[in-house]
């Protein structure tokens, strides 16, 4: 069974500006909230036609443990350019199986006059 991820935030590479993004990417990244899955962070990627690659960093192991946050490279294709930004996620601790399924992270509400992420 494979480990289940949840986003505690994303960020961009050092000396990389927020105003240099593509607007796929910056929709991307508005749609995002902390506590969503890894799957729904790359299906949300790909419904915006961004080919998304989600991989361990370089230079950092990724969460070893429950409970730990790693750091992970989020490629994205954006109008034929490759564009990197850095996952920070959190591995969630094993459930047992229950009788009944568990809901899925869902968007919070948001307000209209929230700015940017970025």
């Amino acid at each position: 069974m494979a480990d289940t991820f949840e986003l505690v935030a994303l960020g961009l590479p050092a000396g990389f500006a927020p105003d240099a993004l593509p607007d796929a990417v910056k929709r991307l990244v508005a749609d995002c909230w902390p506590g969503m899955s890894r799957a729904q962070l790359l299906a949300r990627a790909r419904r915006l036609a961004l080919q998304p690659s989600l991989r361990a960093a370089v230079d950092h192991p990724g969460a070893a443990a429950p409970g730990e946050t790693g750091l992970f490279s989020l490629t994205l294709l954006a109008d034929g350019v490759a564009l990197r930004l850095i996952a920070h996620l959190r591995r969630v601790k094993r459930r047992r199986q229950s009788a009944r399924p568990v809901k899925g992270s869902k968007p919070p509400a948001r307000d209209p006059r929230q700015g940017d992420l970025f």
